[in-house]
């Protein structure tokens, strides 16, 4: 059976946020409003499971594209979900825009949640890409206890999107710039890889866009701030993964990462997206591997 035939869409029907990315007030019976419906490509592991790994995307990026780091994690044991988050992919929402990191966080619990329906007691693992890592970390930070291992790959530390522009000419005076109102991630294809046909296909793609809402950009610095430089501190078995060539995040603070349980791995000559560089075999492995040692 081929791979793409393995794997399953789950649509999650979750609550609305308001501003704050609390549950928004008020649900209709009649329709579909005041709820959101947030698309999980799913795959099996292979055998009994040894537990569940999330992967959440990079900003602009889509779980779509992490279909072979799936195959690779099922083969050894590992259920996956890879989600679209708000704003993405296949998910519902305005394109780069969320409610903030608690709209996140909760969209990332109730992924666990689903995951435990079929297997309670099993380890979860998140791994994060980017912003996606950023994400991880604070959903770690704000939910101790709960992950068996921690994997931030090239994650933000000091993210450095472009904010929309102000309003211009008279307009200026009647409009002010809006919390979902978009900027730009500033990403290039070949600033996250280094493999061609991997930088054609993001290019090409109608699911990947640059597109990231003022709040979204305003959580992001915020993350970086006050939940990243706490994941090393957590006493999770951690893994930090960053290309040493990459020109959107600076690898330096990762390098520094120490701590109980915790493991930096370098990527070398690997941009932004080391998943989809010319070495993605390489690395895929390294972390499968890491998991087994994590994982008894």
């Amino acid at each position: 059976m081929a791979l793409d035939d393995d794997f399953f869409l789950t649509n999650l029907e979750l609550r609305d946020s308001n501003e704050a990315g609390e549950v928004a007030e008020g649900l209709s019976h009649s329709s579909m409003k005041g709820m959101f419906l947030l698309t999980v490509l799913e795959l099996a592991a292979r055998g009994e499971p040894k537990g569940a790994v999330t992967v959440l995307h990079d900003a602009g990026d889509t779980g779509d594209r992490y279909k072979s780091f799936a195959g690779d994690l099922a083969e050894a044991g590992w259920a996956v979900a890879l989600p679209d988050l708000r704003g993405h992919g296949l998910t519902e929402g305005d394109r780069g825009h969320s409610n903030g990191l608690r709209e996140v966080c909760r969209d990332v619990q109730e992924i666990q949640d689903h995951l435990a329906y079929r297997m309670p007691h099993e380890p979860k693992v998140l791994v994060g890409i980017g912003l996606g890592a950023n994400y991880a970390a604070t959903y770690a930070v704000e939910n101790p206890g709960v992950l068996a291992g921690l994997v931030l790959i090239a994650p933000l530390w000091d993210p450095k999107f472009e904010r929309p522009a102000a309003p211009k000419g008279l307009s200026k005076f009647f409009k002010k710039v809006s919390l979902t109102d978009a900027g730009s991630t500033g990403y290039t294809a070949d600033g996250l890889t280094s493999a061609a046909a991997q930088a054609t296909a993001w290019s090409a793609s109608e699911l990947t866009h640059s597109a990231i809402s003022l709040r979204s950009i305003d959580e992001a610095e915020r993350s970086a701030r006050e939940h990243l430089p706490k994941a090393a501190g957590l006493g999770l078995p951690t893994l930090f993964v960053h290309g040493d060539a990459d020109p959107i995040s600076s690898v330096e603070p990762t390098r520094s990462q120490s701590g109980e349980h915790v493991e930096v791995h370098i990527a070398e000559g690997q941009r932004h997206h080391p998943l989809h560089d010319k070495k993605s075999a390489e690395l895929r492995s390294h972390i499968v591997a890491w998991l087994a040692r994590i994982i008894d």
